[in-house]
């Protein structure tokens, strides 16, 4: 039987289906006592197995359409929100996760994100206390909505999709909904959800091929190669950028200004995240 409270969700597309059988496989190794459904939401069926559950919503949608779709099709009241380049790398300890799942549901948060990124400090995080050691991000913090890995109440997580596009659109704008200020977005103090995120902009992280060849991931399915040097440049100075400055002030001029990677309300994901 599986648990009525929680469903597993990964958001996917056909640009990303090579990653599908490597997330497959070392989801089944490293959580093979996982208690809840596990729901792949994609545009085309890929036709393999790993996944209790399909949710093909067709071609020339955006992810948070397709995550709306899903979310429709979901029952419990929560879900743990998962991306297809978010491979497990270590076993992941049940018990606690339903100890995270408890947690949000005892003080009715919107998010409990189980890796701390933002990392919590003075400037975007307080401890929440309760008895707990989780901190609460502050409201209208940069990247307090996010995609890293975590417990989601479902109702909330479909309000932030719905009406957007990509995930720029759902973290950067979403963050700054006004919504997130009577609802909690919790965040552990350290990563709980032991995965790697192994592809970015397109590319292998060379992590992310780590985990691979270290657990004997056939890599032949797939033709992606590491970045080129300039793809590495740019990031590098992004990196840099966001070091000296304040994120809040980067992510407020760029919504201002309405600058930065977008996707077309009908078109596919560009391979940008």
């Amino acid at each position: 039987m599986k648990n009525k409270i929680c469903t597993v969700i990964i958001c996917s597309c056909d640009k990303y289906a090579d990653l599908l059988p490597l997330f497959a496989k070392l989801w089944r190794r490293f959580w093979s006592d996982c208690p809840f459904e596990t729901v792949l939401i994609t545009e085309n069926d890929p036709g393999i197995t790993g996944f209790d559950r399909v949710v093909a919503c067709g071609a020339g949608g955006t992810w948070c359409s397709r995550l709306v779709h899903g979310l429709d099709a979901i029952k419990t009241p929560y879900v743990l929100m998962l991306c297809d380049d978010y491979f497990l790398s270590q076993k992941v300890d049940t018990s606690r996760f339903l100890s995270r799942l408890s947690q949000i549901q005892e003080f009715g948060a919107a998010n409990l994100r189980l890796i701390p990124n933002p990392k919590p400090g003075a400037a975007n995080a307080s401890p929440f206390d309760h008895g707990t050691d989780l901190f609460r991000y502050k409201p209208l913090t940069a990247y307090s909505i996010a995609t890293q890995s975590g417990i989601w109440e479902r109702g909330f997580l479909r309000s932030l999709a719905d009406g957007r596009a990509s995930i720029w659109e759902f973290e950067r704008y979403g963050s700054f909904d006004n919504r997130t200020i009577d609802s909690p977005i919790l965040v552990t103090p350290a990563k709980e959800f032991p995965f790697v995120d192994a592809v970015h902009k397109g590319y292998w992280e060379k992590f992310g091929l780590d985990v691979c060849y270290k657990n004997g991931i056939d890599l032949s399915g797939t033709s992606r190669t590491l970045p080129p040097f300039k793809v590495r440049l740019v990031e590098g100075l992004k990196g840099l950028v966001f070091r000296v400055v304040p994120w809040n002030w980067i992510v407020r001029i760029q919504n201002a200004l309405d600058i930065g990677a977008k996707e077309s309300p009908r078109t596919k994901d560009k391979g940008d995240r």
